[in-house]
């Protein structure tokens, strides 16, 4: 992910509770300021030529067919998986990132 993208998206699927935007990444969130999207349809609203990073928070046990689903709606996204098991191994990362401005977990 080398450049800036025109959209940041942090995506949390629906069966995510409010727990994993509303703690574990909230600093992040303060930090980028990504739009939040729930619903995988929100992607078609996108601009069809616009560069588009999208950060997946996942549970182990269903983030490969929800990458899938993802990766078939907005095959020129660039995808940013998180795959986490609970929101606070998940806020440990996204806290590291935002002290460390690295809003994919690489120097941009």
């Amino acid at each position: 992910m080398q450049s800036i993208a025109t959209y940041h998206i942090l995506y949390v699927p629906p069966d995510l509770s409010a727990e994993w935007v509303l703690v574990a990444a909230r600093r992040y969130w303060s930090e980028f300021r990504p739009a939040i999207f729930s619903a995988p349809d929100l992607l078609n609203f996108l601009p069809v030529r616009a560069s588009v990073s999208i950060t997946v928070l996942a549970r182990r046990d269903f983030a490969t067919d929800l990458l899938a689903d993802l990766r078939q709606r907005a095959p020129r996204a660039r995808f940013d998986p998180l795959v986490y098991d609970s929101p606070q191994e998940l806020q440990l990362t996204l806290d590291g990132r935002a002290a460390l401005r690295q809003r994919f977990g690489v120097p941009e």
